[in-house]
């Protein structure tokens, strides 16, 4: 089922990625249009769920990042090679955002200092007034602060000890937020000390998956078994009037439900996709995960440019909406493809250059 490509998890980014740049093209971006056909508004309503694309997002990189720790546990060069690979993955086309939204003033200089430092997701502890800041940058920021830690932790704790912290979190810290959640000036679910059990539900199925003691049917028990209890928890919490973040049991329950719900999907792919091919119709899926990183980093900023040159008409107008989020995501695939070919995939291939990454 654990293989160097795993069709399974590629799909799931591909999906991920969409669903986040779906969210931010139409919901997010026109949360109050004022819509007449039903048809069009349910689904302009649905794209309102698509923030729960980088829930997936996390859960997928918990059990990617984990399962390369343990993979990698009797090498020397434990914490050379895996703090060098995520530093050419990730920092290349982060730091060259940065200088992009700096140059074209589309973020704060102030703000744009504390991403650099990877604080996206703390920027009021340091800065004082207002500020520009860039939408997608907090998720990054979580998963790096996430990325310090964990390897260190693994060392020390090793498999045993760090799945029965992947535990912990999944009980403590749906307790914080739901005693975070009366707060209105903290923004708890970009705090990764409060949504970090998000990450630890992909670590905990990576430790699952390479258990001796646990067999293929029971593991996908344990992703039908995640699937149905929250599915079903999260229909019930919506009918009782507590969606998903919304007050208390919206924020503790129904938030880690939501990343239950993740982790579910997450096994039965891995199943489904442990010896077959991927099917035809899905090779979209595949294409958007290969361009995931630089896309997810890139697209808002072609839907801000293209607010620039033609204005926000498209707030009132379904056709301008159509029109903005095509030719916006249009321009941010092409240079998501460019960045994948003629930046990211060379500097990747520096590893086999550098023997500490090897």
């Amino acid at each position: 089922m654990l293989k160097r490509r795993m069709p399974g998890v590629d799909l799931l980014r591909g999906l991920a990625i969409l669903v986040v740049i779906l969210f931010h093209g139409f919901s997010y971006s026109a949360p109050l249009f004022p819509w007449h056909n039903k048809l069009a508004g349910a689904l302009f309503h649905l794209t309102s769920f698509g923030w729960t694309g980088v829930n997936l997002f996390f859960t997928l990189s918990g059990f990617l990042i984990t399962g390369n720790l343990i993979d990698s546990e009797d090498r020397t060069n434990f914490y050379a090679r895996f703090y060098i690979r995520r530093a050419l993955r990730i920092l290349p086309a982060y730091f060259l955002l940065l200088i992009i939204l700096g140059v074209t003033r589309t973020a704060s200089l102030n703000y744009l200092a504390v991403c650099v430092i990877f604080l996206a997701n703390w920027p009021k502890l340091l800065l004082h007034g207002s500020f520009a800041l860039y939408p997608v940058l907090w998720s990054l920021a979580v998963e790096e602060q996430f990325y310090a830690a964990w390897p260190w932790l693994y060392r020390k704790l090793q498999r045993t000890g760090l799945f029965a912290l992947c535990i912990a979190m999944m009980l403590s810290f749906p307790i914080l937020r739901g005693a975070a959640v009366s707060h209105p000036d903290v923004d708890i679910f970009s705090k990764t000390f409060m949504i970090g059990d998000n990450l630890a539900v992909g670590a905990a199925i990576a430790i699952l998956c390479r258990s001796r003691r646990l067999s293929l049917k029971a593991l996908v028990w344990i992703g039908i078994a995640a699937l149905y209890i929250s599915g079903l928890t999260l229909v019930v919490l919506s009918n009782a009037g507590h969606p998903i973040k919304r007050g208390v049991l919206g924020a503790s329950i129904g938030y880690t439900m939501l990343e239950l719900f993740t982790g579910g999907i997450l096994i039965l792919m891995l199943y489904l996709y442990r010896s077959r091919q991927t099917q035809r119709g899905l090779g979209f899926l595949l294409f958007f995960s290969e361009i995931s990183y630089g896309l997810y980093l890139i697209h808002m900023l072609c839907e801000m440019g293209y607010d620039r040159f033609f204005g926000r008409g498209y707030l009132t107008n379904a056709g301008a909406l159509l029109i903005r989020f095509t030719v916006a995501n249009g321009i941010a695939i092409l240079l998501a493809i460019l960045s994948k070919r003629y930046f990211e995939d060379p500097i990747m291939r520096l590893k086999q250059r550098i023997p500490a990454a090897r």
